[in-house]
């Protein structure tokens, strides 16, 4: 199973994960089925209560304006 800290260090080098990851925020909002999507087809565990944290932490990134 991946990390959250994992997937973001894949996400600076895999071009494919990079599309996935824009078209997912191309209408700048993340729904909770598209992050628990996102999060099952990567084997990332993470609950909906992390959501608002790992949000920020795309912001901060620079991955959500």
């Amino acid at each position: 199973m991946a990390t959250v800290e994992e997937l973001v260090k894949q996400y600076q080098t895999d071009k494919e994960l990079q599309d996935e990851v824009a078209a997912i925020i191309a209408d700048g909002k993340v729904s909770f089925s598209e992050f628990m999507s996102f999060a099952k087809k990567h084997n990332v565990s993470v609950s909906l209560q992390d959501m608002p944290k790992y949000l920020e932490q795309a912001r901060q990134l620079g991955f959500i304006k």
